[in-house]
């Protein structure tokens, strides 16, 4: 077999090659063969025409497709091995001469990793803005876990306040027609400025239950129903009750009905569910910045065509998104605001393949490899996401190939998680303040980011009550099914 290669562009490889005759006609015997097989010729048993009365009913053109389809890819991978090429891309076929009796002629062409200088990598040095639980957390993750039990009891009529919650009925009319699906009874909701649509609960405030108000409001311009975006709508909505929410008395019967032997125990347990969430923070926002560093120092020109296969990769999910929320692609797509999301797409595609460059080099520069048994947790945790049942693995073909799949993904996912871990570990940190971090970088994004991060701390305290909460919610559902039963 002859190979010539010739490397074009950044990263792709043209591949000449020549097969000899006996080994190109025997791949074209194999497949006349398999295709007897399948084919009824009257006359001849399956599998039994000569390759005369075969290449008849098909034609010679098929059966030389059928005999490239089982060649190509052992050639292919051949060239691959023997020429050590690092191949990100499956091989296209340009073109071929392929006459029974005669050489294969066959040209492709594949994009292989572009060439990465890692540069320092080892000991890069980084500040890391430390999150810390302020004082008041355990108050006010507590105050949370409250929120998450309170109930809604109806007060006495008295007029609407900002503030309270109401339970209403409505009917909504655009054009002088009731909207269909534009009817409602027994909604639930709390009297807050921009709640509902723009302007609906404040002309609400001053009404008593058994009263009746005609509401306008204006659906927004990207409201999900195209139909219904920016028209100006009519409400009849008749008051029904005012409700105030109650919250329970943080005692030890409250802490009980969440598990805990005692009030000084949930607060311990909550405690220390804030440290871990803490904790985990930090390690993420150190994990974060070290790769960026190591990300910076690298030197690689990226092709084109890579950022380009995974921004469709990251439109393709936001498509998806965009249509599980009802909301059609193409308005979408035409919207004022979609070249911005675009280029922003394009960016992160950009940043994404840098880093999966940098850190593959880096695993190839360290030997670093990992087994089953670590890249088990992310393979159980992909299952779970995805509902791949793990007893029809065995039973149904389309669920292992989607499994096997999987099963790549979480081997990729734990090689990330260590070779991040082997950099963090061989880095240099120094843990500051957020103020000291927002003042000495005065960037925007460097400034809002702490900003970010205090947001979502102040997120997971209220996540870690409204879980409680949430767990004594499902133990209660569960006793009632119990003593039913």
């Amino acid at each position: 077999m002859k190979v010539s290669l010739e490397r074009e562009g950044k990263n792709v490889v043209k591949v000449g090659v020549e097969v000899e005759s006996t080994r190109a006609m025997k791949a074209y015997e194999v497949a006349c063969r398999q295709v007897s097989h399948r084919l009824n010729i009257p006359g001849f048993r399956r599998g039994k025409a000569p390759r005369n009365i075969v290449e008849r009913a098909v034609g010679v053109d098929y059966l030389k497709r059928e005999a490239l389809e089982n060649l190509v890819p052992e050639i292919l991978g051949r060239v691959i091995m023997d020429e050590k090429l690092d191949v990100i891309t499956e091989p296209q076929v340009d073109s071929w001469e392929f006459n029974p009796g005669e050489p294969l002629k066959l040209n492709a062409s594949f994009e292989v990793r572009p060439e990465v200088n890692a540069g320092q990598y080892r000991g890069v040095s980084v500040q890391v803005p430390e999150a810390k639980l302020p004082e008041d957390a355990l108050e006010r993750a507590m105050k949370n876990v409250a929120e998450a039990r309170a109930t809604l009891q109806t007060v006495e009529p008295k007029p609407i306040e900002t503030g309270d919650t109401v339970l209403l009925d409505f009917e909504c009319f655009v054009d002088g027609n009731l909207v269909e699906g534009g009817k409602a009874e027994g909604l639930v909701l709390e009297i807050k400025e921009g709640n509902f649509l723009d302007g609906f609960c404040e002309q609400l405030v001053g009404a008593e239950p058994g009263q009746s108000r005609e509401v306008q409001a204006k659906f927004p311009e990207n409201y999900r129903n195209r139909d219904l975006a920016n028209k100006e709508a009519k409400f009849k909505v008749d008051v029904k009750e005012i409700r105030t929410r109650v919250l329970p008395e943080l005692n030890e019967e409250f802490a009980k009905s969440l598990g805990q032997e005692s009030l000084e125990k949930l607060k311990e347990a909550l405690y220390g569910r804030l440290e871990q969430e803490v904790k985990g923070e930090n390690e993420a926002r150190t994990q974060k910045l070290v790769v960026d560093a190591v990300v910076a120092g690298a030197n690689v020109e990226i092709p084109e065509s890579m950022i380009e296969r995974e921004s469709n990769l990251l439109l393709s999910h936001l498509k998806h998104f965009v249509q599980e929320r009802g909301q059609s692609w193409e308005e979408y797509v035409n919207a004022p605001e979609y070249p911005n999301i675009y280029k922003e797409k394009k960016e992160e595609a950009t940043q994404r393949v840098l880093t999966s460059l940098v850190l593959g080099a880096i695993v190839r520069a360290e030997g670093l490899s990992v087994t089953e048994e670590e890249s088990a947790p992310f393979l159980a945790e992909l299952l779970n996401r995805y509902n791949v049942p793990i007893e029809r693995i065995r039973q149904d073909e389309q669920v292992r190939r989607a499994a096997e799949q999987l099963s790549r993904q979480a081997m990729e996912e734990a090689l990330t998680r260590k070779v991040v871990d082997f950099l963090v570990a061989q880095a240099k940190i120094d843990y500051v303040p957020e103020e000291e971090e927002s003042e000495s970088k005065p960037e925007a994004a460097s400034e809002e980011a702490p900003k970010a991060k205090k947001g979502k701390k102040a997120a997971k305290e209220q996540q870690s009550g409204e879980e409680i909460g949430s767990q004594a919610n499902e133990s209660e559902s569960k006793s009632e099914e119990t003593a039913n039963s």
